[in-house]
């Protein structure tokens, strides 16, 4: 998914099959998608050296280009967002116009965005885990506070508010990375277009009360929207979504919504919190700008760190589409192949008009005229054109950024590639030593290692009392290699005269797993574990291997293990792990539950196409349909109401440790 990617063609309406094309500099390779205004593309671009770029190119539409506030606007975006060079945001490398179509080129971003997240989590009927959730609105947050208090060169505060914060314009990468997109409809100081009273611009479902009433913003606006994003990550439910906009506004502007945890009670009071106060009705009391937001998820995602966190969520991504990602990579690949024939082939052929300055088409020869006598015209000529240059060279150092031009260009530099990696260890004991390539390299629970040429590296682990912890470890340029080493304790010798009649405790039941016949021992198959929360003990057929994450390398190719995760608090997870057959490495994700003493579970549904609020014991917990919603035990009284329906009907209910109980009601 890339910036501003309308929604994905259903079927019927699906675009014809897209054949690469040359669009001025660049060969669009694979429509991305296309909708009304615009067009998504992914596009690739040649340098001297056989140097490659892969972009996306955002296209208006031709018939768009002579609507002025539409090209305005298009010019806005480009401009603000050329200015935004942040971690957390989508890049913008080029801008202008080619033949009808005015374009934006920008940073081709390999994922997908929260909508399309949570819808595919939707299909299997699974809600994302929360501290991914977390990690999302974290990570955003910190783009969006970036943005907010970006300034111009002059130091002047730009005063951007980008409006249309929604589960379309997060996009989260699969590597985990988290990037803001689509500043399309960005208010901003030197903004060209500026828009009307009372004139609303964005996604409904995703304004805040301010926004919705018309009035002005500033920043908090788009803190309420994240709250919006972040409280669906966290139920799997539209916050303010009805059957009609204007319901959705008014629901906006009331702001009556309850806490994540009314509808998914794994969601602790902490967290709730910091929802709540994002969603306050009213500014002031809202987090007064997205650095407050960024620092109150980060305290709570604690002791996860950022960087586990984002190998954690690459594992889930990668995992949840791997479909799709073999279907985009076979597009790219051979749309990138024919784009490459082009290039080589348009070689010795002549620019489009655009590209020569002239009017001449690309089939009409020049004519062969006799030569003139020298003539003093073109020096008279060259030395107008001069005074002309010098002229526009003082109105553009004068140029000020609320003069829109008709036609803008904007060109961003790309990044240099790194030409070295690091490695990144947690290590118990925490008096345990490193060592690279036989060089010490730092001691303690937390290591890292930078600036590692690019190869395989002998790294070790010695601790007093520890057996040493030695492996080979690949490092690529610009990778961080991240692992986490316990030591085991060096068995301590028997005494030399036993007593008589020694107890000799039972041997420990241990598998022998026998690798296939046909297995070949060189091959090496590694397991990944993951799970939400992070920090659970991983035991492999009973044997503790490490805390998720952790890879695990002690297994032998087409075998298979018993593996359990275990964590003060919470039920444990097991599961068989099966290692591939050709080696290689394999992921393993678990949302581990909470243990609750004494509970059973409900289902609450409505008969027929109608839902109905739910309350228990008069408080209200949420809408149906309701699964596996967890209550002490005992006996409850619960309650369906849609009055719209006519539905107003009371059961009562006894719940009982350990089993689930179903409740149907009917209109």
């Amino acid at each position: 998914m890339n910036p501003g990617e309308p929604a994905p063609p259903t079927d019927a309406a699906r675009p014809p099959e897209f054949t690469p094309e040359a669009f001025g500099k660049y060969y669009l390779i694979d429509r991305i998608a296309m909708g009304g205004m615009a067009e998504i593309f992914r596009a690739k671009s040649f340098g001297v050296g056989g140097f490659e770029n892969l972009v996306v190119i955002k296209r208006i539409l031709s018939h768009l280009s002579m609507n002025d506030q539409f090209v305005r606007m298009f010019m806005d975006e480009a401009k603000i967002s050329a200015v935004l060079q942040a971690s957390n945001i989508v890049r913008i490398y080029d801008f202008g116009k080619i033949r009808d179509n005015y374009f934006i080129a920008m940073e081709c971003v390999e994922g997908k965005d929260v909508k399309l997240l949570l819808r595919k989590l939707a299909e299997r009927r699974k809600l994302l885990p929360r501290e991914f959730a977390v990690y999302i609105a974290m990570e955003a947050a910190k783009g969006l506070d970036y943005a907010h208090k970006r300034t111009a060169i002059s130091g002047q505060p730009l005063n951007i508010v980008h409006r249309d914060v929604s589960p379309s314009n997060i996009l989260v990468s699969y590597t985990g990375e988290i990037k803001v997109a689509d500043f399309g409809i960005v208010k901003a100081a030197n903004c060209a277009e500026a828009t009307d009273a009372g004139m609303l611009k964005g996604k409904f479902e995703y304004m805040s009360p301010e926004q919705a009433h018309g009035a002005e913003l500033d920043r908090r606006s788009d803190i309420f929207a994240l709250g919006i994003i972040l409280h669906e990550m966290l139920t799997g439910r539209r916050l303010f979504k009805s059957d009609s906009e204007v319901k959705t506004l008014e629901r906006v502007k009331r702001v009556d919504v309850d806490p994540p945890s009314a509808q998914n009670p794994a969601v602790p009071a902490r967290l709730d919190e910091i929802v709540m106060r994002a969603l306050s009705r009213e500014p002031d009391q809202r987090y007064q700008d997205a650095r407050e937001l960024h620092a109150d998820l980060l305290d709570f995602l604690y002791p996860a760190s950022p960087d586990l966190t984002q190998q954690s969520l690459s594992h889930f991504m990668r995992e949840l589409f791997v479909d799709e990602m073999e279907s985009e990579r076979s597009r790219t690949e051979s749309g990138s192949a024919l784009a490459r024939q082009m290039h080589d082939s348009a070689a010795d052929t002549e620019l489009e008009p655009e590209f020569e300055g002239g009017t001449r088409t690309p089939t009409q020869a020049a004519p062969l005229l006799p030569p003139k006598p020298p003539s003093r015209v073109p020096i008279l000529i060259a030395i107008a054109l001069v005074a002309l240059l010098a002229v526009a060279l003082v109105g553009v150092l004068g140029w000020n950024a609320t003069h829109t031009p008709e036609v803008q260009t904007v060109n961003v530099p790309t990044e240099v590639k790194p030409t070295t990696g690091a490695i990144g260890l947690r290590i118990t004991p925490a008096t345990a030593t490193v060592t690279l390539d036989g060089t010490p390299r730092g001691s303690g629970e937390a290591v890292g290692i930078r600036d590692i040429p690019p190869g395989e590296h002998t790294l070790s682990v010695a601790a007093p009392g520890f057996v040493t912890h030695e492996e080979k470890v690949q490092v690529e340029a610009g990778d961080k290699v991240r692992l986490q080493v316990v030591l085991v304790a060096v068995a301590t010798p028997p005494p030399p005269h036993p007593t008589e009649n020694p107890v000799i405790p039972p041997r420990p039941t241990q598998t022998v797993v026998t690798p296939p016949p046909n297995t070949p021992a060189a091959v090496k198959a590694v397991a990944s574990f993951t799970s939400s929360p992070s920090g659970a003990d991983v035991y492999v057929d009973g044997k503790r291997v490490g805390s998720t994450p952790v890879s695990w390398d002690g297994g032998a190719a087409g075998s298979r293990y018993g593996v359990e995760f275990r964590m003060s608090g919470y039920d444990s997870a097991k599961f068989n792990a099966s290692l591939p057959d050709a080696g290689g490495t394999v992921s393993f994700d678990r949302n581990l539950q909470e243990k609750v003493a004494g509970t059973g579970k409900v289902n609450i549904n409505v008969s027929g196409n109608v839902w109905g609020d739910i309350y228990i014991d008069g408080k209200k917990i949420g809408t149906t349909p309701k699964f596996n919603y967890e209550l002490p035990a005992g006996r409850y009284s619960v309650r369906v109401k849609n009055e719209d329906a006519g539905l107003d009907k009371t059961q009562s209910v006894t719940i009982k440790a350990g089993e689930t109980q179903t409740l149907a009601f009917s209109p």
